[in-house]
C-alpha cells in the first residue's frame, strides 16, 4: 500500500553568481557536453521531478541567461552584492523565488552535475525517512559533499542567522542531519580552475586559451 511519500514534491537551487575569475569565464556558461554547466544541472533536478529550480546569479547574468534555453523551467534570482555576502545570501534568494515550505536541493554550478542515482538515493532517504530530517547529503566514506537537500528546519535556520553566517558550520553540529552513501566521486570534486575542469567535463568541452 502506497505511504504517499513518494510523491512529495522539492525543488532546487543552482548558485552561479560568481564570477569565475579562476577559470577565465563564467563557470555556468562552461560546455557540458552539448549544453552549458548550468543547464545540465537543471536538467538533472528536472529529470528527477524538481517542482521548480531557481538560479541565482551574479553581475553578469544576463550573459548567462543568453546562453541558456528558454523553454527550461528556471525562477531567475539576483545578488546585487556577490562581493559584500556569501553563499547563505545567494541561498535564501534562490529560496524565496521557489515556492515556499518545499525542501530544495542546493548546489554551487561550479562542480561536475552528479549522477541522477545519486538524487534518487538522496530522495528515497528523504522520503522514506520516519523523521524528518533538517538536511540530507551525500557521503562517500566519511566525506560529505554535494548537492545538499535542505528541508524546512534548515530553511528557517538559514532565515534566523545573520549574514556572513556559513552554511557547512550550521551542517557541521546539528543532529538531524542525515547522511547517504553513494558510489558517486563527483559529490566530492570541486572546478575551481580549468585544469579541475577538464578533468571532469564531458568529451567536447571548453578548451581553454
Amino acid at each position: 500500500m502506497s505511504t504517499g511519500h513518494e510523491q512529495r514534491p522539492f525543488a532546487a537551487v543552482v548558485l552561479a553568481a560568481g564570477r569565475g575569475q579562476r577559470m577565465g569565464r563564467n563557470k555556468a556558461t562552461l560546455p557540458w557536453g552539448p549544453q552549458t554547466l548550468l543547464e545540465a544541472w537543471v536538467r538533472r533536478f528536472v529529470d528527477q521531478g524538481a517542482a521548480s529550480v531557481a538560479v541565482v546569479l551574479g553581475a553578469d547574468g544576463a550573459l548567462v541567461q543568453e546562453q541558456v534555453d528558454p523553454g527550461l523551467p528556471i525562477a531567475w534570482a539576483t545578488n546585487e552584492d556577490v562581493d559584500g555576502s556569501g553563499p547563505r545570501e545567494s541561498l535564501l534568494l534562490g529560496l524565496d523565488a521557489l515556492p515556499a515550505d518545499l525542501p530544495a536541493f542546493f548546489t554551487p554550478v561550479d562542480v561536475p552535475v552528479v549522477a541522477a542515482d545519486t538524487l534518487r538515493r538522496m530522495l528515497e532517504a528523504w522520503r522514506g525517512a520516519d523523521e524528518e530530517p533538517m538536511a540530507l547529503l551525500p557521503r562517500i566514506g566519511d566525506r560529505t559533499g554535494h548537492p545538499v537537500l535542505a528541508c524546512p528546519a534548515l530553511v528557517q535556520r538559514l532565515y534566523e542567522g545573520e549574514r556572513g553566517d556559513r552554511i557547512d558550520e550550521l551542517l557541521a553540529w546539528s543532529r538531524r542531519v542525515l547522511h547517504v552513501d553513494v558510489d558517486d566521486e563527483r559529490v566530492l570534486a570541486n572546478m575551481n580552475d580549468p585544469a579541475q575542469y577538464a578533468n571532469w567535463a564531458p568529451t567536447g568541452g571548453w578548451e581553454p586559451s
